[in-house]
């Protein structure tokens, strides 16, 4: 058993308790948790105290109220590496001159480029056999190029921002134009 798996059980009585034993901060704030109830360093330890004595309740809301801000620093620093960490990731992605790591938005694009046609091919073939379905048809075409038109933006959006990154500028778009003025 780790700490997440009693997050839920914690979670119930004191909720940023909960959450800190869901994430990386979990083994540090489980031991808080556990000299507070008294009990081994074991979230088994820690959850049977919580079933067995009814002061380990009162004891959970109290070490929450008085050791809020430092749960919430435990959990923030926790969450600042985990996305710390996946920014490095993205960077080794744009950085990475491998077509199989480069190029999986292009490959999407085509994917979805292809489902759309297969799509169309399908809605066509029904109307054909059953035109009585064309309200149906119509509804499912738009919505299945309302969805790739919105995934094949925000595609073309990022490559497009790789690619300014890559040659040292500093990708713009309209979100950045309205920002700038609101600045004036």
């Amino acid at each position: 058993m780790e700490w997440r798996d009693i997050a839920q059980t914690v979670g119930k009585i004191a909720p940023i308790a909960g959450g800190a034993l869901a994430g990386k901060a979990g083994s540090a704030v489980g031991s808080i948790i556990a000299g507070v109830l008294g009990v081994e360093e074991r979230p088994e330890a820690v959850e049977a105290a919580i079933q067995a004595d009814p002061q380990a309740v009162e004891r959970l809301r109290r070490l929450e109220q008085e050791h809020e801000r430092e749960m919430l620093k435990l959990s923030l620093e926790s969450e600042t590496a985990r996305l710390s960490e996946i920014n490095q990731t993205m960077r080794a992605e744009v950085g990475s001159e491998s077509t199989f790591r480069a190029g999986w938005r292009p490959f999407n694009g085509w994917m979805l480029a292809l489902s759309l046609a297969s799509v169309n091919f399908g809605l066509i073939g029904v109307i054909i056999k059953d035109p009585t379905q064309l309200s149906v048809v119509v509804d499912v075409l738009i919505w299945s190029v309302a969805a790739q038109a919105a995934v094949q933006g925000v595609n073309i959006k990022q490559r497009s921002n790789d690619k300014a990154r890559q040659m040292g500028q500093t990708p713009s778009g309209f979100m950045d134009a309205i920002g700038a003025i609101r600045k004036r």
